[in-house]
């Protein structure tokens, strides 16, 4: 009996030995460590999306926060201001319904005692969290972004549609055929009525091309003889959707950059209710990732738990 209580004894002495190292290192050098690589993490995301802005980050007495000026880098992340030995309280308490004795309104914080990472947030992430908005500007969404954005709604669809009147390689097709062929711009030069494709045109186009506006079609080329025209046509006629697609790549592909380009020089807001439930997933993904789970603390605060 006393051999199996010295046993028991020891047994819960190791389990107390173990606790207390693994504590030592979740809260020591190998949390700080952790920690560190996720507020990275945490920033290139919401950078990634357009959701850094008035964004603050807080772990053990460290503060990550937002800062207008691309000058102000932190371990190589524009925007960011880091400030050390701060108190986490001060950014994570607010005002209440509740009140004193006297009347006046009771300031509390919500966040874990522990404060394992704090975060504060009054920008588009507010937006996000609070309301399932994904609203930012154009100009703040990455390019590796916005071709995620592609692949989950139709706005870049719709944007080639705009474009080019056509969504793949098949439409592309399916336009030069009509416009060769359906276009009187085309279709009906004979050489028995028109000398040249001149007078063609001046028949067809009137005093637009009269005018000097020669690009009457998207496809517009001149033909220097009748034989040229011929060859042009059949050699439209014998076109296959393989020959197409080449071109309709670097169509996408222009089209893809040109619209990038346009949405980084753009300062508008956006809103893409499409993809708000993929980001949101993204962003709980990462806590995951490091076996912590949170919860909000004011509509403007969350804080992390170890799950």
């Amino acid at each position: 009996m006393g051999s199996s209580f010295f046993i028991v004894k020891v047994f819960i002495v190791e389990v107390f030995i173990v606790e207390v190292f693994i504590g030592a290192n979740f809260y020591g050098g190998m949390f700080m460590e952790k920690m560190e690589e996720l507020v990275m993490e945490l920033i290139r995301f919401l950078q990634k999306w357009g959701l850094w802005k008035d964004t603050t980050i807080l772990v053990k007495g460290n503060r990550y926060a937002y800062v207008d000026d691309a000058n102000k880098v932190y371990v190589g992340l524009p925007c960011v201001e880091f400030e050390e030995n701060i108190k986490p309280e001060d950014y994570t308490k607010g005002i209440t319904e509740e009140r004193d004795c006297d009347g006046n309104p009771i300031w509390k914080s919500f966040s874990n005692p522990e404060h394992i990472l704090d975060m504060v947030y009054e920008g588009p992430l507010y937006m996000l969290l609070s309301y399932d908005t994904y609203e930012t500007k154009k100009s703040e969404i990455s390019k590796e972004a916005w071709k995620e954005i592609f692949e989950h709604t139709d706005i870049f669809e719709n944007y080639l549609y705009e474009k080019y009147e056509c969504i793949d390689a098949s439409d592309l097709l399916e336009n030069i055929m009509e416009d060769k062929f359906d276009n009187p711009d085309y279709s009906l030069w004979d050489p028995l009525v028109f000398d040249t494709w001149e007078e063609y045109q001046k028949f067809v186009n009137g005093e637009a091309y009269e005018s000097g506006e020669e690009k009457l079609t998207p496809a517009y080329q001149r033909y220097g003889t009748y034989e040229e025209y011929l060859s042009d046509m059949e050699t439209t006629i014998s076109l296959g959707i393989e020959d197409i697609r080449p071109i309709w790549e670097e169509m996408v592909k222009d089209a893809e950059t040109e619209f990038i380009r346009e949405c980084q020089e753009d300062a508008d807001v956006i809103s893409i209710p499409e993809i708000e439930g993929y980001i949101k997933s993204q962003f709980i993904e990462i806590f995951d990732r490091f076996g912590l789970w949170y919860d909000f603390g004011f509509s403007w605060s969350l804080t992390c738990y170890k799950k």
